[in-house]
């Protein structure tokens, strides 16, 4: 399956989520194991400050986390239970909303990916640390993210 068609599916998903829909986080990007998500910041997005809030960044990493986390395991994706455990973030500037669109890149690498395709196909629980950056417009990081994937053997 080409990442187009990834891409299409994952996002066929995601576009079902009441969030999703709220904020208009687009795929910007799709392979296997990576995702890049992009947001056009609205009003209702901003802050107090003009600057896009804390929970719409942290949601916007969330989303390429889980994006890179299942884009590399379409095909598996009907034996296996997966879901976000856990996350953190750390802000390293203001994402003025003026200065938007701002892209999540999430990118497990192959070595990562193939490991996961492995104790899927074992079906082996495992937990996986998905590392995010946010970037403004310019290419600014705003943000760095991880987030952990929990990824289970559907039950029979």
């Amino acid at each position: 399956m080409d990442s187009a068609a990834v891409g299409g599916l994952v996002m066929a998903g995601f576009q079902k989520l009441g969030f999703i829909q709220y904020t208009g986080i687009e795929a910007a990007e799709f392979g296997p194991g990576r995702t890049v998500m992009s947001i056009e910041p609205k009003p209702e997005h901003l802050n107090h400050n003009g600057d896009l809030h804390a929970a719409v960044l942290f949601g916007l990493a969330e989303t390429a986390a889980m994006g890179a986390s299942v884009s590399g395991i379409v095909d598996l994706m009907g034996e296996t239970f997966i879901v976000a455990r856990n996350g953190r973030i750390e802000y390293s500037a203001r994402a003025k909303g003026t200065a938007g669109p701002f892209l999540a890149t999430s990118d497990l690498g192959a070595e990562t990916l193939a490991k996961v395709r492995a104790e899927i196909a074992n079906r082996v629980d495992m937990e996986l640390e998905v590392p995010v950056t946010i970037t403004d417009s310019t290419g600014k990081d705003v943000a760095a993210a991880a987030f952990t994937a929990v990824l289970r053997p559907r039950r029979k």
